[in-house]
This record gives C-alpha cells, structure tokens and sequence, in this order.
C-alpha cells in the first residue's frame, strides 16, 4: 500500500470510528483489494463506486454475516468472508496458521 494510499486510509478510519481506537479494528486487503475493517459493530468494506469511482463504504452487520471458512488453493490458504447478501470476500494467507489466527481474530472481534 502506498503511503498516500495508507493516509487516506487513516483519514477514513478516523471519520468511520470517531469514538474507538484504531487498535480495536482488524483491517485486511482483499484479494480484490478492497479493504476490509473488522470491528465490534461488524464489517465495513471501503471499495470504489462502479460508477463514479469515488470510494464508498458499504456496512455489513455481524449478524449478516455467514460463519468464516478456510480452504487451500493452490498453495495459498484462503479466509473466505460470505454475507447472507452472496458477497465474498477471500483473504489469502502463506501460512495455514496465520489464516486460522486471523478467522480466530475476527469471530473473538465480532462476538
């Protein structure tokens, strides 16, 4: 991620959480490479408008949120995030330990 790139990250973090420490938030880059922030309060995606190209963030509530999956794919192990909407998100790990931390991360975070 470019450096402009992570500023206006943080810029967006600080308006999305005004309240809550950015220490509280799990924060993954997609396969996609959409950003996916992970906190208490569920899963905001910031993505770019199909249309106008202008980021948005779209919200997704913990319960709208099917149970995570881990599976292999050609050597890379992935976190699939599916909401009951049929949206996926898949999150590629080296390391088959690192992505069962991370899905042990989220579902602790979102409980």
């Amino acid at each position: 991620m470019k450096e402009t790139s992570f500023l206006l990250l943080q810029a967006q973090l600080r308006t999305l959480f005004p309240n809550e420490g950015l220490h509280q938030l799990a924060i993954y880059e997609d396969q996609m490479e959409k950003i996916l922030i992970f906190s208490s309060r569920g899963l905001h995606v910031l993505e770019e408008d199909d249309l106008t190209k202008r980021p948005r963030n779209v919200y997704f509530t913990a319960d709208c949120l099917k149970p995570f999956a881990l599976r292999q794919n050609a050597g890379v192990f992935e976190l699939v995030i599916e909401t009951l909407g049929s949206r996926t998100f898949i999150l590629a790990f080296p390391d088959q330990m690192d992505a069962h931390q991370a899905m042990q991360t989220l579902m602790d975070l979102l409980a």
